[in-house]
C-alpha cells in the first residue's frame, strides 16, 4: 500500500513538474520499477483535447512483474499494447480502461492509442 501511494505521489508531483504552457515538449519521466514482492507498477494517464497526459512517460519494469497502465480518454480509441496483443482494450470517454501486462521478455515496448496515433507509455524491460 505505501508503494502504491508513494508511486502515486511520483507520478502526481511528476505531472505538476512537467506542465508548462511554453509548447516545449517534456523530458520523459520514469517512474520506479515495479517492487520485488511482484505488486504491479501503476501508472495513470489521460488522453485529452489531443494531448496525453503526463506526456513521455517511461515506465522501467522488469520479466515477470505486473504493469498496470490505467486510461482515460475524452474520445473512444482502440488502447493497443505492442508486444502483447492479448492486453489490447477499448477505452470509453464514460468509462477508465485498466490495462494489465506482465512482460514476458526484456527490451522496449509501447501503449498507444491507435486512431489518436498517440503514445501513452513507453516501457524499458530489464
Amino acid at each position: 500500500m505505501v508503494r502504491r501511494l508513494f508511486t502515486a505521489t511520483l507520478i502526481s508531483l511528476a505531472v505538476v513538474a512537467c506542465s508548462s504552457d511554453d509548447g516545449e515538449q517534456a523530458d520523459p519521466i520514469a517512474t520506479p520499477p515495479p517492487s520485488s514482492s511482484g505488486d504491479a507498477s501503476i501508472v495513470q494517464v489521460a488522453y485529452r483535447n489531443g494531448q496525453v497526459d503526463p506526456a513521455n512517460v517511461v515506465v522501467q519494469g522488469k520479466v515477470g512483474q505486473p504493469i498496470q497502465v490505467n486510461v482515460t480518454s475524452d474520445r473512444a480509441d482502440d488502447i493497443v499494447v505492442d508486444a502483447y496483443p492479448d492486453a489490447n482494450a477499448d477505452v470509453d470517454p464514460t468509462e477508465p480502461e485498466d490495462i494489465d501486462v506482465t512482460p514476458s521478455n526484456t527490451g522496449t515496448f509501447t501503449i498507444r492509442l491507435r486512431a489518436a496515433n498517440a503514445t501513452l507509455v513507453t516501457v524499458e524491460v530489464r
